[in-house]
């Protein structure tokens, strides 16, 4: 498998966009976006998902340049129409309008409808953090009145993989962060799987007929198989919690439930923020968030375990790690990335 530089992966990505009629700096955002999930070690929303996206570009489905525009606004709530543009785009702008509003009122709520995949949730809530604010981050998707997670003792598909994250100031170099989906793992995760040619852990899929399988391919069919939702053996908790996030990202954010007829693919999406400021001294909890990180870490560890690591930090030291080594792609994405950038006149530099 290629190991490339991030930066040559920067330049190949947003050259694609730009070609395909992307505003520059939206290109370099999208791009940057799914290379920072790439060095956080989530490569099922990395620079793999550019395929995805320049397919859905060239369907029309996204429409690079088109404007946000505000639908509500009020001292404390935003919701916001994506007008099909990046997603990412989009995303940033609404969590923008969210730490702005919390700074004037201590808590807000901003909501997108009309707004393709906006990539990895946890992007978005570390905005908060960083603003010593509290980010979360509730997300559902339209498909026609299907989907890819079954309910809890069923076979077909009727939920997306919604995902869920919270992200919090801690006072040392990384974010406490949560980024987690209401499946026993988001299908991105299993695209990885069928790129590198890999077989799933036990207790993610079945088949078609509802037998279990580690074959990345049965979940894709035809015809199509479905994931389990979070919990394995105890899955009706990850089902239940897929039915809250799907009744906060779709139905509060006037987007739509996975049940409705919808054109095209795309997200609900809501973010709450809340200002740490407007309640407690700022110093004073993230004193406090120290002392539970390291309260937890001083927990003995279980046989085969070095080290316990606290949410957002093994997130942080993956990409240290990757950012000084490089990104290693499946051989099948870096030359379907090659393939396309032939096709639109870029030279992608060949092989590593």
């Amino acid at each position: 498998m290629p190991k490339l530089e991030v930066e040559r992966l920067r330049q190949l990505g947003t050259a694609i966009l730009n070609a395909l009629g992307s505003p520059p700096e939206r290109s370099a955002w999208v791009i940057e976006t799914l290379l920072r999930a790439n060095l956080a070690g989530h490569d099922s929303h990395g620079i793999m998902r550019l395929l995805q996206y320049v397919e859905f570009l060239r369907a029309g489905y996204i429409d690079p340049q088109a404007d946000i525009v505000t639908l509500r606004e009020s001292a404390s709530i935003a919701v916001l129409d994506a007008g099909r543009t990046w997603g990412q785009v989009a995303a940033r702008e609404a969590m923008r309008r969210a730490i702005e509003l919390a700074d004037d009122s201590g808590i807000s709520l901003a909501a997108l409808v009309n707004c393709p995949h906006i990539g990895r949730l946890g992007e978005y809530v570390v905005m908060a953090a960083q603003r010593d604010m509290i980010g979360l981050a509730y997300v559902n998707s339209r498909t026609s009145g299907m989907g890819s997670v079954v309910p809890w003792g069923g076979i077909d598909g009727r939920f997306t993989p919604t995902p869920l994250a919270f992200a919090a100031p801690s006072g040392l170099d990384f974010p406490v962060l949560v980024d987690i989906t209401a499946s026993v793992m988001p299908e991105g995760k299993i695209r990885d799987h069928l790129f590198r040619g890999a077989e799933l852990p036990e207790d993610v899929i079945i088949d078609a007929e509802g037998k279990p399988s580690r074959a990345a391919k049965d979940f894709y069919g035809p015809p199509a198989g479905g994931l389990l939702p979070l919990g394995g053996p105890v899955g009706h908790k990850g089902y239940a919690l897929g039915v809250m996030i799907e009744m906060l990202a779709g139905g509060l954010s006037g987007a739509g439930y996975v049940s409705e007829e919808a054109v095209t693919h795309g997200n609900g999406v809501l973010f709450q923020v809340m200002n740490i400021a407007a309640m407690e001294d700022i110093d004073e909890f993230k004193r406090r968030t120290r002392a539970l990180i390291a309260h937890v870490k001083s927990s003995r560890t279980r046989a085969g375990v070095d080290e316990v690591l606290f949410p957002g930090e093994p997130e942080y030291r993956m990409a240290q790690r990757r950012q000084a080594e490089g990104l290693t792609l499946p051989e099948s994405l870096w030359t379907a990335l090659c393939e396309l950038a032939a096709e639109l006149g870029i030279d992608a530099g060949g092989k590593s």
